[in-house]
């Protein structure tokens, strides 16, 4: 239950308050209440709440003041403000302040309930987050370099939680109390990829603690392994090009006595934490661009990009074919990677162009698919983009047939993975959450309802579904939104709340972050517009 005050000078007013909203059902308790903005601020004191619901003009002390003390000394509370229509300079005082919401008067009480919906909605997830933040720093603490490579390895390939980009902006860019955590110091995405590593023997340890020492001088991050041969780094310390490559250089001299070998590529310089995946990216388009290359030991990512301004890549193609990975056949896949084909070999009468422009949209295709929630553990392991590096001297047919042949395998493994019958041992859990996937259900609840620890349950989970709990229940989520999105009498935000979100804001970004495209733009691609009721 969340604690709400309540400082409102209308006595009709106040206990219209008090007794017509449902208090109890939105899990909020009414601990206290006040006539004016001092007797406001003395009971919040006394006895601090969740939740502020406070007219703005008051006498002795209007709902701005009150605010400002309640800001000062309990900055963690949700302010909600009862405003007028005339109350513009004020609710203007109250942004700035920081205000969770408005709600005009007179009242309309389900615009209040939504108002508090969203509020508590938001409360849940902070206290989600923050009783994962100390179970982390608790029990890992003593992991941190461990958590940090694991952190710096989901941001890169972009499928990073809220609490991970949290722990990222406070322990890894050492910023405290960022308002805008999405900006963070300059940075580029280095890949190192090591082929064929050279047994030093006893100046093996030697060389090693050399390579340390010259990544110490690039970032003050950890170096992110990302499988048998290749690793990234968050260059932090030093991006200016200039600079950088004296830098560079040096640690390649260090890497091509280790190595067979190697080859360093380099993003663009960022700095927002959004593109942390963007610019992970562009250092994987510039290493597969070796291919073309020849030997080249080091490429920047701003010198090819040049070259592949020429090579266009369509992207509703690749969102196509993604969908009929997932839910078509073999047959659909190889008539559409067939059409693609076609007109491929039909624009690019250059054979190099018409390479490269295939080996962009692969890469461009292996990218997306790492990125999706459904098919990354089925496409991560995959040698499919090695397989066509080190084979550049087939033909174009034989790239498309291998790969039909990849895209046919990672379609069965996602059918099998989806389908129904398969008995996982965990069909009443799964049956159970795709009927109440609406309500306020949490990975604490389901274990204890099933009697395991959280943690146990958690890898259970994951190890027989093939998905994480969070995650499964987005899906359902997800896939219950398309659906009713379908009706055009249906509000977005009627939709969100069906589906189990009560912010609707919230909803859309998820929607998006798994669909590639807001409600809105579902809707507008289907042709559906919303209809008033």
């Amino acid at each position: 239950m969340y604690k709400l005050f309540i400082v409102e000078d209308e006595w009709l007013v106040l206990q219209g308050l008090k007794l017509t909203i449902p208090w109890e059902e939105m899990r909020c308790n009414v601990i206290g209440e006040a006539r004016d903005g001092q007797a406001g601020l003395e009971g919040i004191i006394a006895n601090p709440p969740d939740i502020l619901l406070t007219d703005i003009r008051m006498p002795a002390m209007d709902g701005i003041q009150l605010a400002e003390k309640v800001a000062e000394l309990l900055p963690q509370v949700k302010i909600v403000f009862l405003t007028g229509f005339d109350d513009f300079i004020y609710a203007q005082k109250a942004v700035k302040l920081g205000a969770a919401d408005f709600v005009l008067k007179p009242t309309n009480p389900d615009e209040l309930i939504q108002v508090i919906g969203r509020i508590t909605s938001k409360l849940d997830e902070e206290r989600r987050l923050q009783s994962q933040q100390e179970r982390l720093k608790l029990k890992y603490g003593w992991e941190q370099p461990l958590i940090e490579e694991k952190v710096l390895y989901d941001l890169m390939l972009d499928y990073a939680g809220t609490l991970e980009r949290e722990w990222f902006v406070e322990f890894g860019t050492g910023i405290k109390n960022n308002e805008d955590g999405a900006v963070i110091p300059p940075y580029r995405v280095l890949l190192l990829q090591l082929d064929g590593l050279k047994d030093m023997g006893t100046d093996s340890t030697k060389l090693r603690d050399q390579i340390k020492e010259r990544i110490k001088e690039l970032s003050t991050l950890t170096l992110v392994r990302i499988n048998e041969t290749r690793y990234a780094l968050l260059a932090n310390r030093q991006v200016e090009r200039d600079d950088l490559a004296v830098l560079l250089d040096n640690l390649m001299v260090l890497l091509s006595s280790f190595a067979q070998r190697c080859v360093l590529t380099v993003s663009h310089s960022f700095t927002t934490i959004d593109l942390i995946p963007a610019a992970y990216i562009q250092a994987m388009r510039a290493l597969y661009q070796t291919v073309f290359l020849g030997g080249e030991k080091m490429i920047w990512f701003e010198d090819i990009e040049r070259q592949q301004e020429t090579v266009s890549v369509n992207h509703t193609v690749l969102k196509e074919l993604i969908e009929l990975v997932k839910w078509g056949s073999p047959s659909s896949i190889e008539a559409q990677t067939r059409l693609w084909y076609s007109h491929l070999i039909h624009l690019h009468a250059d054979g190099l162009t018409a390479r490269r422009s295939f080996f962009e949209f692969i890469v461009t295709l292996n990218s997306l698919l790492l990125r999706d929630n459904e098919l990354h553990n089925i496409v991560i392991d995959s040698g499919f983009l090695l397989t066509s590096a080190e084979r550049v001297d087939d033909s174009l047919e034989q790239w498309l047939i291998r790969l039909n042949e990849t895209l046919f395998e990672w379609n069965r493994q996602c059918t099998e993975q989806s389908d129904p019958q398969k008995k996982s041992g965990f069909e009443e859990i799964e049956l159970f959450i795709r009927e109440h996937y609406a309500e306020d259900i949490s990975l604490q609840g389901i274990a204890e309802r099933y009697h395991m620890s959280e943690s146990y349950f958690s890898r259970l989970f994951k190890k027989q579904v093939g998905t994480s709990f969070l995650e499964y229940v987005t899906l359902i989520r997800v896939r219950q939104a398309k659906e009713l999105l379908t009706n055009p009498r249906l509000k977005i935000y009627e939709v969100s709340v069906q589906v189990g979100y009560q912010d609707p804001r919230y909803f859309s970004q998820l929607f998006r972050k798994y669909t590639g495209e807001t409600p809105t733009e579902f809707r507008k691609r289907l042709g559906i517009e919303s209809l008033p009721l």
